[in-house]
């Protein structure tokens, strides 16, 4: 049901007849002699600068797409998904490649050590190195090594001088039962896919709650137009007054101290509508702070209209269906569900790392020398089958003519563990604790979808006290201006009864938005807000 406010329907005599504005209507500057008839607030903002009428929805798909907290939001999301991508890293395959050149010198003390008269024994050594090293997922390693080496002596016991060698191996190292499958990596990828989903249901939450922002402070900035749409009006119904007396006097019915009288009663309600202006000029502002992406964003430059009427609407939802809805949609209960699923993560992961280290190591490869060949005469020996260089060392370890290989198991048993033993305390503890925080974070959300719900009904009786308030004091207005023409009552009395029912209609003005304020609230409880605003939400995209 929708209800527009008669924010006052002026009791106009002496020929004179002003429509009723109704809620946020325009009312030309008129003047009838010597009164003259403000303008509305929306017709003079029209006449001195742009203005930006927008309805509900629009501020808040603005709010949306502008608002800085929702960029934090998707930051803080950008900043999680890099932490992914920097963990899985450990995966990435790393090569290394090192070439050297090292000479050495030293004084022979044995005839066995460099042969003959040969006083200082003299090595030169090239050597380039490749590793390629691959962390597996599942905790093995892998270590492909491929290293090669030319060295040159002046020994004369060495048979191939200068010596090329060459090694070829692939080594493999499996965790059989700590580290096996869940690794730390694998532990931390895990986290922050679940920190994902908690930045997603954190991402919803905020989003409803700036959606709460952007309605409540949509329908103050409203309610902030049309109260002062009713000062005008009530500024109107003195000026007429005002007039009225003037007549009055002028005919010689009434005492010149009435015009007095009128005249101060206009300057204060002229007062009263001024400083109202003043919460439209915060209102404005608060509204503009949610929909404005930084300090110099054009909105600043404009005034807000808001177009929208708020609505009375029925509740269809009982108190027990609003609990369970709430209990079932709040994404502050999944984001604890949600850390309960780290906590347990880092539970298994500690109870596990907590168990004796057993590998297994295997390793297969080939090795290869060759070099300039010399006899026991010291005659080189071309026809040798490791007679060559570089190539000739390359073709036995690709041929696997010398091959190696091996198979280990390591075992590792912690003889004291107190680290783990606190690792895995701490997350017991953790458990109990998120438990405890569920079941308050229940509580709570109960007693708001209560106070939401009840309020409701409550903001609901209010309006209705002040719709009647509203119609009787202006019944009272009617029923003093007719006594007032009949001389059976004065001036005092009649502005008295229009500052009355100025008072009864902001009374009612402030009743409809504060009900409209309790609906947006137990929509945010059911965490409905957002679908009620019939919004289509994704991270990172406009709306």
């Amino acid at each position: 049901m929708q209800v527009k406010f008669s924010v006052i329907t002026t009791i106009l005599w002496v020929g004179l007849l002003l429509p009723s504005p109704g809620w946020a209507q325009e009312s030309q500057a008129a003047s009838q002699g010597d009164l003259v008839i403000p303008e509305s607030y929306i017709t003079r903002m029209r006449q001195e600068g742009p203005v930006l009428e927008v309805t509900l929805k629009e501020a808040v798909r603005l709010a949306l797409v502008n608002n800085l907290e929702i960029a934090i939001e998707n930051y803080n999301e950008d900043l999680n998904q890099e932490q992914i991508i920097k963990t899985r890293g450990f995966y990435d395959p790393t090569y290394s490649l090192s070439f050297g050149w090292s000479s050495s010198e030293s004084p022979t003390t044995s005839s066995l050590q460099a042969g003959g008269a040969i006083t200082v024994n003299n090595t030169d050594r090239f050597s380039f190195d490749n590793h390629l090293l691959q962390n597996v997922a599942g905790g093995g390693i892998l270590d492909i090594s491929f290293i090669n080496s030319r060295n040159l002596t002046n020994s004369q016991f060495s048979f191939i001088n200068p010596r090329y060698n060459s090694t070829f191996n692939v080594a493999f190292t499996q965790p059989l039962w700590r580290g096996f499958r869940k690794t730390d990596t694998e532990r931390q990828i895990e986290l922050f896919n679940l920190d994902s989903d908690i930045n997603e249901t954190q991402f919803e939450q905020r989003v409803s709650e700036i959606v709460q922002q952007v309605q409540d402070q949509y329908w103050e900035l409203a309610y902030a137009v049309e109260a002062n749409e009713t000062q005008r009006q009530s500024v109107v119904l003195a000026a007429i007054q005002y007039e009225n007396n003037r007549k009055r006097v002028e005919i010689g019915v009434m005492a010149p101290i009435e015009i007095t009288a009128s005249q101060a009663e206009i300057a204060r309600r002229e007062q009263e509508m001024i400083q109202s202006e003043v919460q439209i000029i915060i209102a404005q502002n608060a509204l503009k702070r949610l929909l404005a992406s930084d300090s110099g964003a054009s909105i600043w430059n404009v005034v807000l209209i808001p177009t929208d009427v708020p609505q009375i609407e029925d509740v269809l939802i009982s108190l027990e269906e609003s609990i369970r809805t709430a209990l079932e949609r709040r994404p502050e209960l999944e984001q604890i569900q949600l850390q309960m699923e780290q906590n347990e993560i880092n539970r298994s992961y500690y109870q596990k790392n907590g168990k004796p280290r057993l590998n297994v190591r295997g390793n297969f490869g080939s090795n290869g020398a060759s070099g300039q060949v010399f006899d026991p005469m010291g005659e080189s020996v071309p026809d040798d089958p490791r007679f060559g260089n570089f190539t000739r060392a390359w073709t036995q370890v690709f041929t696997f003519e010398f091959p190696v290989w091996g198979v280990f198991l390591d075992l590792q048993i912690p003889l004291r563990n107190r680290s783990n033993k606190a690792d895995v305390a701490t997350a017991l503890i953790r458990e109990r604790q998120l438990l405890s925080t569920l079941k308050n974070q229940e509580q709570m959300i109960i007693v708001e979808v209560r106070n939401a719900y009840e309020s409701l009904a409550t903001r609901r009786k209010s309006l209705e006290a002040a719709t009647v308030a509203s119609r009787l004091s202006r019944e009272q207005l009617e029923g003093e201006t007719k006594r007032f023409e009949a001389g059976l009552s004065t001036n005092f009395e009649v502005l008295r009864f229009q500052r009355d029912l100025a008072q009864s209609q902001v009374s009612e003005l402030r009743a409809l938005v504060d009900y409209q304020l309790s609906v947006t609230a137990l929509q945010k409880a059911l965490f409905t807000i957002v679908e009620e605003t019939d919004i289509v939400l994704a991270k990172g995209s406009e709306n």
